[in-house]
C-alpha cells in the first residue's frame, strides 16, 4: 500500500496539484495532516475520486474534521495528527510516547513546517514538511514492514 502524506498547504494549492497529479495513478491513498481545510477540498473538486484522509490543523477554524484519527491500513494502526494538539513545536517526546502507549505502528503529523522521519522502538515517525515549502513524503505498508520515503516537487 502507498500512502501519500501532505500538511501545511498554507493557499499554495498549485503544489497540492502537483502531487496529485504525480502519484494520482500509484497511490492507494492520500493523508491530508491539516492547514488549509479548502485547499484539500479544492483538491477533491478537480479529483474527486482519489482516496483519502484527512483531519484539521489549528488553522482551520470551524473545520469538521477531527483533530486526530486512528487508522487502521495495510494491517497497521496509524496515529494521524496536524500536531499542535500534541505540542510538536516543543519536541516530540508527547507525541512519541502517546503512540507507543496506544499501541501505534505508525505516527503522521505536521505543524512544524520541518519534515522529519524516525524510528523508535517500533514506532515510525514521519513528519512531512509543509506543501507550501515543496514538501511531502510518501509511506509505503507491504507485508515486510514499512517504508519512510521525504519528497520535494
Amino acid at each position: 500500500m502507498r500512502i501519500v502524506v501532505v500538511s501545511d498547504s498554507h493557499r499554495a494549492t498549485r503544489y497540492l496539484y502537483k502531487i496529485v497529479e504525480k502519484h494520482m495513478d500509484t497511490a492507494d491513498l492520500f493523508i491530508f495532516l491539516g492547514d488549509i481545510d479548502s485547499d484539500f477540498d479544492s483538491v477533491l473538486m478537480l479529483y474527486p475520486n482519489i482516496r483519502y484522509e484527512r483531519v484539521a490543523g489549528n488553522n482551520d477554524f470551524s473545520s469538521v474534521y477531527p483533530y486526530e484519527k486512528l487508522l487502521d491500513l495495510g494491517g497497521k494502526k496509524i496515529f494521524i495528527c496536524h500536531g499542535h494538539t500534541k505540542h510538536v513545536k516543543f519536541g516530540y517526546g508527547e507525541i512519541v510516547s502517546f503512540c507507543k502507549n496506544i499501541g501505534a505502528d505508525l505516527c503522521l503529523f505536521g505543524h512544524t513546517h520541518v519534515a522529519y522521519s524516525n524510528y523508535d522502538d517500533g514506532l515510525y515517525i514521519l513528519n512531512p514538511g509543509a506543501v507550501c515549502s515543496g514538501e511531502y513524503a510518501m509511506v509505503d505498508i507491504e507485508k515486510s514492514g514499512i517504508v519512510l520515503i521525504p519528497c520535494k516537487i
